[in-house]
């Protein structure tokens, strides 16, 4: 008999949870190295506290929004939403990843849901990201979710000959001022 596999489920991760958060990160820049815009190098130099201070400054900041996707109480993906620092309208979705082993089964679909329905409770107009070019399954999950790309190409990081492309889904029209007619634009 076959066993079966329980459907991943996603969370906020708490700042107590920062081991486990450290080795998410560092499992996706290694499995991944061009998907992200820091490097392994990078965050293998930050000390613990740094890690700890860190999820716990924005995991309670009201700003922030680390998730987890686990199946069977195993660490399976990863997904962090930010409000945009000059555009509280705009929520950004970071590091984005699942562990090879769980892909398929529907993580990276439930981290993104889980950031897009935190950035509606916020009442925001907008969930933005970057995606790698090239990357098929990450922008097959993006566009089948309704993000649409936006912008032009641009360097993955500085220095990096990587592409990437931003996308963004709409969650409801921003006011748009427009002088009426007869009248200047100011």
């Amino acid at each position: 008999m076959q066993s079966i596999t329980p459907p991943p489920n996603v969370r906020r991760l708490e700042p107590a949870e920062w081991p486990i958060y450290r080795e998410l990160r560092l499992r996706a820049l290694a499995d991944s190295p061009d998907a992200f815009g820091s490097t392994l190098v990078v965050e293998q130099g930050r000390s613990a506290e740094d890690w700890a201070s860190r999820l716990t400054r924005d995991a309670t900041s009201g700003l922030d929004h680390p998730l987890i996707a686990e199946v069977a109480h195993a660490a399976a993906g990863l997904a962090w939403a930010r409000v945009d620092a000059s555009d509280r309208s705009i929520v950004n979705v970071y590091q984005m990843w699942v562990a090879p082993e769980f892909r398929g089964q529907g993580a990276g679909r439930l981290l993104l849901r889980a950031a897009v329905d935190w950035a509606r409770s916020l009442d925001a107009t907008s969930v933005q990201l970057g995606v790698t070019c090239g990357d098929t399954p990450a922008i097959r999950l993006y566009t089948r979710e309704g993000f649409t790309p936006f912008g032009p190409l641009g360097s993955l990081r500085p220095g990096s000959l990587v592409l990437g492309q931003s996308m963004r889904l709409q969650l409801k029209e921003g006011w748009i001022c427009t002088a009426p007619s007869g009248l200047p634009n100011a």
